[in-house]
Parts: C-alpha cells; structure tokens; sequence
C-alpha cells in the first residue's frame, strides 16, 4: 500500500521560502502536515472562508449597518485586511437573499409584463415565440418563469454598475474615479438585499410571537427594512462618501433609491429578453 506522504517540511511548498513557524513569511501559506488531508478539515477551511466562522464577514455586515459609507473609505484607503472583500460579500449575501426571499420584484411572470414601461413592444414578441413554438401561453408561462427565476438569481451582480452611475455622477466632483463608487455601491447594495434578508426574519419572528399573522406589524416591518434602513444608509453612506452637508446628502440619498428602482427596471427588461431568447 502507498503510504502518504509526508508534508511536514521546513520550506513553503507554495513558494519555496524557509518557513519559521506555522505559516509562510513571503506568501502566507500555511504549513501544511497530514491532517490536512481529511475532509473535516477540507469542510471546516470552506466555512471558516466563506461563511460566518470568517470574522471578516460578521465585521463587514457590522460595519453595514452600523457605519454607513466608513468600510468604503478605510477600503479605498488600503485598509483591507479586516474586511471582505467587496465583491465576495455582495455575492455572498445575494446568495442567502435568494434562498430566503421569495420575493418576485426581479422576477416577474409572464402575464404582468404587460404592465411595464417597456410592455408594448411584449404581446408582439411572446405571441411571435408561441407561434414558433406551437403552444399556449399558459404552457409557455411556466417555462418562462423557470428560466426567469434562474436568470434573474445568475446575473443580480449587474444592477450593480448601474446604479455606480448615478453615484458616480453625484460624486463626480470629489470622487473622479468611477472604481470609487462601483465599491460604494457593492457595500450599499449587499446593505440592501442584508435589510430584505431581515425583513424575511423579523417577519417570520414576530408572527411566531403574535402566532397568526399581524397584517399591522408586517407592513410597518416592511417600511422599515425595506426603505427606511436602506434610505438612511444612502443618505448618510452618500454624506460621508463625498463630504456634503446634510441637505445635499437627503437628496443624494433618495437619488441613490430612485436609482435602484431605475436598475430594476432595467434588470426586469434584461431577464425579459434573455428568458424570451433562451426558452
């Protein structure tokens, strides 16, 4: 029987380098021995990076709620070891949002396309994709909606540079890189979908309480996660960001929502045609 072979060594078998201790000076590896080999440890290493046992993602989500616009500063200053990294903690979240949120804002049906902006050009192109396809619309409305849900779970990322426009163009006077405001808009944006995830909880947890559901509570529940916290994130996030006073930050802020609304409605057009032309 081949035996294992042994990793323990005093050179990095990343780079080489001599290794004082458990971890690599130059590339930061750690040293490595057989134990590592197990699938607990394989399991544990995947957690620990991707999920809540990294500190770095309880820190980030902190920093979300409780300083608006400061994990973008010390991120953009260099500061970035505490954090996750922007991109990771949006799809980290986006991910959590739609395992619990069933929420059909990104994803709407088939039959209520008609009632958006860009609604007259859709009986012409469905009833041109049910004429090709031989069958009903109530047929082709299921397979539409199938292909809508993973589209529109595939490719929420792109919201995000659209609403780092408008940010961009608030900001431009003090903040002449649009990097800077693409990195405001994932913290801002991974605020959002973190205020809707809580909204799913604190929903299921005050009808637990109330043990019937409390149409009252709910709708201010609704408010409150769904507009008020991002609202205040957006405002102070946008004060702090660019350094205004307060009454250009309000209208800022509530530019930063109308723009979220503008990158739906984009984002509902674009899952429309890609599901139109993919089914």
């Amino acid at each position: 029987m081949e035996q294992a072979h042994e990793l323990n060594s005093t050179q990095c078998l990343n780079c080489n380098a001599t290794v004082k201790g458990g971890f690599c000076d130059q590339c930061g590896q750690k040293l490595r021995d057989n134990k590592d080999r197990s699938i607990s440890t394989l399991l544990g290493d995947f957690l620990s990076n991707v999920f809540f046992l990294d500190n770095r993602f309880l820190i980030s989500v902190w920093y979300l709620f409780r300083f608006p616009s400061r994990m973008t500063l010390e991120f953009l200053e260099g500061k970035r070891k505490k954090f996750i990294s922007p991109v990771t903690l949006f799809l980290f979240l986006n991910l959590i949002y739609f395992f619990v949120s069933p929420l059909t804002d990104y994803s709407i049906p088939l039959e209520d396309q008609n009632s958006q902006p860009y609604g007259r050009w859709v009986n012409e192109w469905i009833n041109l994709k049910l004429q090709n396809r031989g069958i009903s619309e109530d047929a082709y409305s299921s397979i539409y909606q199938n292909a809508s849900d993973t589209i529109s779970k595939s490719i929420m990322i792109i919201n995000v540079p659209m609403i780092a426009i408008l940010v961009y163009l608030m900001s431009f006077k003090k903040r002449q890189f649009y990097y800077d405001s693409l990195i405001f808009t994932f913290h801002f944006f991974s605020l959002f979908m973190a205020s809707w995830i809580m909204l799913d909880w604190a929903d299921m947890f005050i009808n637990f309480l109330a043990g019937h559901d409390d149409s009252t509570i709910a709708a201010i529940s609704f408010v409150l996660f769904a507009f008020a916290i991002p609202l205040l994130y957006a405002i102070l996030g946008m004060k702090k960001f660019i350094a205004i006073p307060w009454y250009w930050a309000i209208p800022a802020g509530v530019g930063v929502m109308i723009s979220v609304s503008a990158a739906n409605l984009c984002y509902r057009f674009i899952i429309f045609i890609l599901s139109l032309w993919l089914t």
